[in-house]
């Protein structure tokens, strides 16, 4: 399975508030009419996990300038997994060329939890060096920009 940015929510008040880029844009594409909603437990620390995507959205918007084309999270989320090697490639067995990588080989949901905190500490510590700040920095960035629950 695909790694996908979880769509997390928390209570506030006896209403949900996003805390993930990706709860925003959910919320913000629902239709006026009363819509069902699942909720659903992920696997691992949901506030890590929270944290990272929450931190990616930032490098995103602050290394926007710095790319051609358009950063996104899921691109900036694949060259970490790229650079961490967790994405292996698939080769052409002639020509021994990397045609694509393969994404879906190890995902999020499928690591024990100690190998997800050791990536996802590394990757942010990797934007981090890009950016030219402290780890610490882009993670307090991303707690102001969606509150404590990240």
């Amino acid at each position: 399975m695909a790694d996908s940015e979880p769509i997390l929510f928390r209570r506030v008040f006896g209403s949900l508030r996003p805390v993930t880029p990706a709860a925003e844009e959910w919320l913000a594409a629902l239709p006026a009419h009363a819509v069902r909603i699942e909720a659903k437990n992920i696997k691992g620390n949901t506030k890590r996990i929270a944290l990272y995507w929450i931190c990616l959205k930032k490098a995103c918007e602050l290394l926007s300038d710095a790319v051609e084309g358009t950063l996104n999270r899921k691109a900036l989320h694949r060259w970490l997994k790229r650079e961490e090697g967790l994405a292996h490639p698939i080769k052409s067995k002639k020509t021994g060329e990397v045609i694509d990588w393969d994404y879906e080989s190890i995902a999020f949901e499928n690591m024990p939890e100690h190998q997800r905190s050791e990536f996802i500490t590394a990757a942010l510590e990797r934007i981090s060096r890009r950016l030219g700040c402290d780890v610490t920095t882009l993670e307090d960035e991303a707690r102001a920009d969606f509150g404590e629950a990240a």
